[in-house]
């Protein structure tokens, strides 16, 4: 086993504990109760990741990073949890199955969270239109940002381009022909996706004096009392997160700066075209307390 690849090493550290673990905790239980079985199961897996992660670190540190042993466990006790077994598919097929389908749920959420952007950046609004605000995908502010097609100070600029991908997309509004991006917007299909860097975005936008809000389709998570703190203030939050917050579904009512908005987004339009026009009067007061009535 001295010369055996880390990866292996943990596969098979993690595989024969959870096995002799699982074994001794069954004998200790009723096996006709389910539940008993199942809290087997999980104490057999925590015995194991905690052996595999201490044998692999004094076995391979310093000279495999940290870092890519928790990797090699993780993928371990994915496989175990999944039982692949349980489906008839060979051993030798688990890694590759999982793998897999690991790769389609990527896609589908890299496939969903575009489209719900598109969504977004394609609301036809007729008051929109009549202040000329648009909903621009990140991909074309960058290339506005290129052409120097923005009117936006240089301090501007360069916040925008030190953002990067931080946001989904942008907010832009054209005033006697020139255009100026006026705010920032995190689009996600699930609210809790990233939600910590998120707001870590959003404030650095609020203190840039741009307008910054989140929109998303499942608001479920913003019954939870963090993400209220995280969203408003409060608790473990000393300043809101967000100008606003939007959830089409997953809520009952709005609460402060959590808005329940219709399918059109209306209220979150409604909102940007105020923000839009504070930009313009006065953006001084752009700032993180500002919000829209």
């Amino acid at each position: 086993m001295d010369g055996m690849d880390y990866t292996v090493f943990c596969q098979n550290t993690y595989n024969d504990t959870w096995k002799e673990e699982y074994v001794i905790e069954v004998n200790k239980r009723d096996t006709e109760n389910a539940a008993a079985l199942t809290a087997a199961r999980l104490y057999a897996q925590r015995k194991a990741i905690d052996k595999t992660f201490v044998d692999a670190i004094l076995k391979y540190s310093p000279d495999v990073p940290e870092s890519d042993i928790w990797a090699a466990i993780a993928i371990s006790h994915k496989l175990n949890v999944a039982n692949l077994s349980e489906f008839g598919i060979p051993e030798e097929l688990h890694k590759k199955v999982f793998e897999t389908c690991l790769s389609a749920h990527q896609s589908w959420i890299k496939a969903s969270g575009h489209s719900f952007e598109r969504y977004i950046s394609a609301i036809d609004n007729e008051d929109l239109k009549q202040n000329e605000i648009r909903f621009i995908l990140q991909s074309e502010m960058t290339k506005l940002v290129k052409d120097n097609a923005l009117v936006n100070t240089p301090e501007d600029i360069a916040g925008l381009n030190a953002w990067g991908k931080d946001f989904d997309l942008y907010a832009v509004q054209t005033v006697h022909g020139e255009q100026h991006i006026f705010g920032c917007i995190q689009s996600k299909t699930s609210i809790r996706d990233r939600v910590g860097r998120d707001v870590t975005f959003s404030r650095n936008a609020m203190d840039g004096l741009f307008w910054s809000v989140g929109v998303t389709l499942d608001g479920n998570f913003l019954n939870m009392q963090e993400f209220v703190h995280m969203v408003n203030g409060g608790g473990s939050y000393p300043q809101n997160g967000w100008h606003g917050m939007y959830a089409m579904s997953g809520i009952d009512s709005s609460n402060n700066r959590i808005y329940k908005t219709d399918v059109n987004l209306s209220m979150f339009v409604n909102h940007a075209i105020q923000a839009a026009r504070q930009f313009i009067s006065d953006r001084r007061k752009l700032n993180a307390d500002w919000k829209a009535l």
